[in-house]
């Protein structure tokens, strides 16, 4: 009896010390992992040694990217380019990706994240609505312009967006400048609205799905960021092969690079003069040569006024 009782104790007493060790073990697991809204002071880099005004986030800084493209084509590079931030800040960098235009703008508001890529009319958007401030803007071809291509496929006898009536589209986001304010602009001149000018639309919420789709004849036509376009051509050739561009918008100011207003001024001017000098590093120009630019430059607000004009004529707050 005495045994049986020995034999129970040793038992319990194991199964007490196992499930101790794997709570100690779950535990360590977990503290590397950042939820969005996980602001703990305890977090790893809370204690880094780094810029003090990057220390008082007592997180990571956090880097969006709004899907100008898919995951799948940039996340690569967005994740090179936190890496770069990371050495040149000397701070931890976090990546963060989101399905559409809006979600970015949100999460910058709410101060959940820091540092983002967006287009130009979430820009817009987000500078009226909470102060959303400029970091800088790309270059590509020695010029911080970009415009929206109207693409169909390289059969199609369509010759011009007009040629796209009753016919089906692919919109980009609903944010979207170059994919989804310039064709309503078009529209809009010719006194009609999307449901009674095409057959059909769909959103693809990225500029490289936009393309595909209409390389794979899903849609008739498309409008997308001519950046993205000139990119994705250089790293599918085959699948651009099956597109042709048949009109062009004028120039805009290139889609920035913006920072949350309430981040530490010390910190703000540090963050720009990564970017800005990013050309000048070796580990920066690996990750421009992904993003298919060449440098960042300065830009001012002025540059996006153009911008907001469409936005205004197309009726967009």
């Amino acid at each position: 009896m005495i045994f049986t009782w020995r034999l129970r104790l040793i038992f319990l007493l194991a199964l007490i010390s196992l499930i101790l060790l794997l709570s100690g073990c779950a535990k360590t697991n977990r503290e590397g992992i950042i939820k969005l809204n996980d602001l703990r002071s305890d977090y790893p880099g809370a204690s880094y040694n780094g810029p003090a005004a990057a220390a008082e986030l007592k997180r990571p800084l956090r880097l969006a990217a709004a899907p100008v493209i898919s995951p799948e084509e940039g996340y690569q590079a967005y994740t090179d380019l936190a890496r770069y931030l990371e050495d040149y800040l000397e701070y931890p960098v976090e990546f963060i990706t989101r399905q559409t235009y809006a979600e970015v703008n949100l999460l910058m508001n709410s101060g959940d994240i820091d540092i983002a890529f967006i287009c130009t009319y979430a820009y817009v958007k987000g500078q009226r609505d909470f102060g959303m401030e400029l970091v800088a803007a790309s270059e590509v071809g020695g010029r911080a312009k970009y415009a929206s291509y109207i693409i169909v496929p390289k059969s199609s006898p369509v010759k011009d967006f007009a040629g796209l009536k009753g016919r089906r589209f692919a919109f980009s986001d609903p944010m979207s400048m170059s994919g989804r304010l310039v064709p309503l602009y078009y529209i809009q001149q010719k006194g009609e609205r999307p449901e009674t000018f095409f057959q059909s639309y769909i959103f693809t919420y990225s500029h490289d799905k936009s393309i595909r789709a209409v390389a794979d004849g899903i849609v008739d036509g498309a409008a997308v960021d001519s950046l993205v376009y000139e990119a994705f051509a250089k790293k599918h050739p085959d699948i651009a092969a099956k597109v042709k561009i048949i009109q062009r918008s004028d120039d805009f100011a290139s889609p920035p690079v913006v920072m949350r207003p309430g981040l530490d001024p010390a910190l703000k001017a540090k963050v720009r003069e990564a970017f800005l000098q990013m050309d000048r590093k070796e580990n920066g120009r690996k990750v421009l040569n992904e993003l298919g630019m060449e440098r960042f430059t300065a830009i001012n607000d002025e540059a996006y006024n153009s911008v907001r004009e469409i936005a205004r004529k197309v009726g967009y707050p």
